[in-house]
């Protein structure tokens, strides 16, 4: 029993020894990808009104550890050419433009809005009826609750996935402009658009990020734990993009 006791000591000794290790090296990575941000942002500043402009795609931007900042990215061309063909069969300037036109005038939202709101209502579907959409949305709650102290009023508030795909519009436009298949004025308008078309919908920016989730839980069918460092970055540092401009856009005849 004595033997078996110390077994189990080691064992949970190394386990914790193997968690402060991760956490440490996962703190160590965050650390350089922000001083590499930043290096990005001094070496292409953009002006503030165009930040603004963009802090409508922060999400998926530090999901790819990118800065929300600037169009700028550090990722090499091919690796983002080959993302594009291969997630959104993007590769060419007209599948471009098809697919940003989509986004911001139907997008996943128009499907799926409907799904979201009998979900709110404590409506419950089957796999063969909806995929995994009902159990990944309500992972997403789970998630929100217990890593951003999220509320269900917090919840209530927000009856739409629009953030899903204006997010994803504005990325789309800037991986489109790296890769020539969009001009820079052009990549500017569609991000304003998204802009423009995202800032009446939300009160708050914790009410985007809710509406992102969602929309990746629902319609991507996919689990938001690997964004929720995101969300803490973007809502709780002071410094964030988020925490230095407002949700709601100037009107347009003062941009």
């Amino acid at each position: 029993m004595k033997i078996f006791l110390i077994i189990v000591g080691i064992i949970v000794a190394i386990v914790i020894l193997l968690i402060v290790g991760l956490i440490t090296a996962s703190k160590k990575i965050e650390k350089q990808n922000k001083k590499m941000r930043a290096e990005m942002e001094k070496a292409n500043p953009m002006p503030k009104e165009k930040q603004h402009l963009l802090a409508y795609g922060a999400n998926l931007a530090l999901y790819r550890s990118e800065s929300p900042r600037i169009l700028s990215m550090k990722v090499d061309h091919e690796t983002l050419k080959e993302g594009l063909s291969s997630y959104w069969d993007i590769s060419n300037p007209e599948e471009a433009v098809q697919t940003l036109e989509w986004l911001l005038s139907e997008g996943h939202r128009t499907k799926y809005d409907e799904l979201l709101l009998a979900l709110k209502a404590g409506q419950s579907f089957t796999e063969e009826e909806v995929g995994k959409s009902q159990e990944c949305y309500e992972s997403a709650q789970e998630a929100m609750i217990k890593k951003l102290s999220f509320t269900k009023s917090d919840f209530d508030r927000v009856d739409t996935i629009a953030a899903w795909d204006f997010d994803r519009a504005v990325n789309i436009a800037r991986w489109s402009y790296i890769l020539g298949y969009l001009t820079e004025e052009q990549a500017w308008s569609y991000i304003e658009r998204a802009a423009d078309a995202a800032s009446p919908y939300f009160q708050s920016w914790k009410d985007y990020f809710i509406s992102f989730a969602f929309g990746r839980g629902i319609a991507y069918e996919g689990d938001i734990y690997d964004i929720i460092w995101n969300g803490k970055e973007l809502l709780g540092e002071k410094d964030s993009i988020w925490n230095e401009f407002s949700i709601k856009l100037p009107v347009a005849e003062s941009r």
